[in-house]
């Protein structure tokens, strides 16, 4: 893996634990659950809220996590590549 992906992955998975973050403010649970609370959180915000059926809103919500992931690669590893010695 090179340092550019490497950079990549960092900035995505910190994307992602600030949207669990985000989504379990204020909650009592202890911070190993909050992964699979935010995921449940928002499944139940797209089923209850949009009236979507339950398999689409795990769908959704599945979707969501990905997304934020891939938005928050992609400035990672552009800035990673800015950042390369070039030969």
């Amino acid at each position: 893996m090179n340092q550019r992906t490497a950079i990549g992955l960092l900035t995505a998975v910190t994307g992602v634990a600030l949207l669990v973050v985000v989504l379990n403010h204020g909650t009592h649970f202890p911070a190993y659950r909050w992964p699979w609370e935010a995921f449940q959180g928002l499944v139940f915000s797209f089923a209850w809220g949009l009236g979507v059926s339950p398999v689409l809103a795990y769908l959704l919500a599945a979707l969501t996590f990905a997304t934020v992931f891939i938005i928050c690669f992609i400035p990672g590893y552009q800035v990673a590549r800015c950042f390369e010695r070039r030969s």
